[in-house]
């Protein structure tokens, strides 16, 4: 990937460990300006923090980022689909 600096992959299994959780209800309260809940997208999702949130709230999250690293490190879950991409490389899908 030209350009990208993975400024976190060298640290990736401290920074999953290590990253605060964001508070449930603000998870909530973004799907609930959906008005369908078939598909969200996590874009530099990290180690996967805000796509465990979504996951509730949504048939499918896709959670994407840049660092093979970062994604290896994220928490598996059923309904997330982690995916190593750069946020410009998903256009159209």
């Amino acid at each position: 990937m030209t350009g990208f600096k993975g400024h976190f992959s060298s640290a990736s299994d401290r920074y999953a460990a290590y990253r605060p959780d964001y508070p449930a209800a603000l998870f909530a309260w973004l799907a609930g300006l959906c008005a369908k809940r078939e598909l969200a997208w996590r874009c530099a999702t990290g180690s996967g923090q805000a796509a465990l949130g979504l996951a509730p709230h949504f048939r499918c999250v896709v959670a994407t980022d840049a660092s093979a690293e970062q994604i290896r490190h994220a928490e598996p879950h059923p309904l997330i689909d982690y995916r190593v991409a750069p946020a410009h490389a998903l256009h159209g899908q």
